[in-house]
């Protein structure tokens, strides 16, 4: 007597990749609109840009003549890094959503959709196309942009290589200092120096203790500056807060000096750098001078431009997954223009309120942490929310997968 064999039978089990071909042409989509809507972008701000500094170049006798076109075309790509960088996360959001509503149009959405596809699954292309363009971020923001300006600076080529051109000192400064306020003409450098240096301590009490005054300063290791050619003065009195207070018994003399080290808690790095902005200069520079101790405004903006240049990365993905949980919310099966102005709408908003709190964060208002990842956080947030928006239209509720398996059994 024979036992039945019970065999197993049917066709292939299907199992839904997250980077199968659908997600690959996804991603093709996504980043060829991106970068079309990136280009249209950047020739209205090239255009913008350039259009004035176009005498500038036809002025100069080196540069001008025959030669205009392609020196115009030189400065066009030297000024891309500072204008892409800061339209690339809404370019992303704007090509996201672009594709999407190309899908919509196209049936291709309905068919993923009717397949059984997970949300989760269909926003693998979205992430994939935030890291790559985040990625670009960081790259064209953090290294081309500084390097692209001191070209320009080097060579006092365009608008913005005259106004930071470094061999002319500015004139004067006023500089504060933990214990006073000092007065200088800066040369930039490297190596950088002081002319013209008139330097004002006070005491304890607020009260004008010493005065020194040289032709030159240099910098020494241990934050130290060496005075050359100049006098100082200190009041050596006790009653050193009462100005009316003079005569024979209690006058001070200026001393004349030929060489004089002096404690000056003053950052030769910031002196070389003062008056760039902080997205001016090189990454090393930036975390070098957040970390220092400045006794000005400018510590808060070099701070909050390090945090957003970390969180600029991670801030272009979210606006990525932004366009595509917005766009399978609310044109999945039909791009209504009401639908789509909203999308666009909040997209907007999101890379305003990244600038903003920049801009806050930059003045010193609020932590440079705060101002760097409160928005791409809060974004994250926002993204989150409308997802299980999407898994309860869908039925799913909290279960953030849908992977059917299509099995026979005989």
């Amino acid at each position: 007597m024979t036992r039945p064999l019970l065999r197993r039978r049917g066709g292939r089990p299907i199992y839904l990749t997250p980077l199968g071909v659908h997600s690959r042409y996804m991603l093709s989509a996504y980043l060829r609109h991106t970068m079309m809507v990136a280009a249209a972008l950047m020739t209205i701000a090239l255009t913008i840009d350039l259009w004035p500094q176009v005498p500038l170049l036809s002025a100069d006798p080196d540069l001008g003549g025959p030669f205009l076109v392609w020196h115009i075309a030189r400065l066009a790509m030297l000024r891309l890094p500072d204008l892409l960088p800061p339209l690339l996360p809404f370019a992303t959001f704007l090509g996201v959503v672009w594709s999407e509503s190309a899908f919509t149009e196209s049936r291709e959405r309905l068919l993923i959709w009717n397949s059984g596809r997970s949300p989760l699954l269909c926003l693998t292309p979205a992430v994939m196309a935030g890291l790559l363009m985040g990625a670009s971020l960081f790259v064209l923001d953090g290294l081309l942009r500084p390097a692209a300006i001191h070209v320009q600076m080097a060579e006092v080529l365009g608008r913005e290589g005259i106004r930071l051109d470094r061999t002319q000192s500015g004139g004067s400064h006023w500089i504060a200092l933990p214990d006073g306020v000092m007065r200088a003409q800066i040369e930039y450098g490297p190596p950088v120096m002081l002319r013209n240096v008139t330097i004002y301590r006070l005491d304890t009490n607020g009260h004008l203790a010493e005065v020194n005054t040289a032709r030159a300063a240099r910098p020494l290791p241990g934050r130290r500056w060496k005075l050359e050619n100049g006098r100082y003065w200190r009041a050596d009195f006790e009653n050193r807060g009462d100005v009316l207070t003079t005569g024979k018994t209690n006058e001070e003399a200026e001393i004349t000096f030929r060489q004089r080290i002096v404690p000056l808690n003053l950052d030769p790095l910031w002196l070389h750098n003062k008056g760039l902005s902080p997205q001016y200069l090189r990454l090393g520079e930036l975390r070098s001078l957040a970390d220092a101790e400045i006794v000005s405004q400018d510590s808060s903006g070099y701070r909050t431009r390090l945090q957003a240049l970390y969180s600029g990365p991670f801030f272009t993905c979210a606006m990525a997954v932004l366009g595509a949980t917005l766009a399978m919310l609310s044109f999945a099966y039909q791009t209504r223009w009401r639908a789509l102005v909203v999308v666009l709408l909040a997209g907007y908003l999101a890379h305003f309120a990244f600038k903003a709190l920049y801009l806050v964060g930059e003045f010193g208002y609020i932590p440079p942490v705060v101002a760097g990842w409160l928005a791409p956080l809060l974004l994250m947030l926002a993204v989150a929310g409308v997802l299980l928006v999407i898994q309860r239209q869908r039925g799913l509720g909290l279960r953030l997968r849908e992977t059917p398996k299509f099995a026979d059994e005989v």
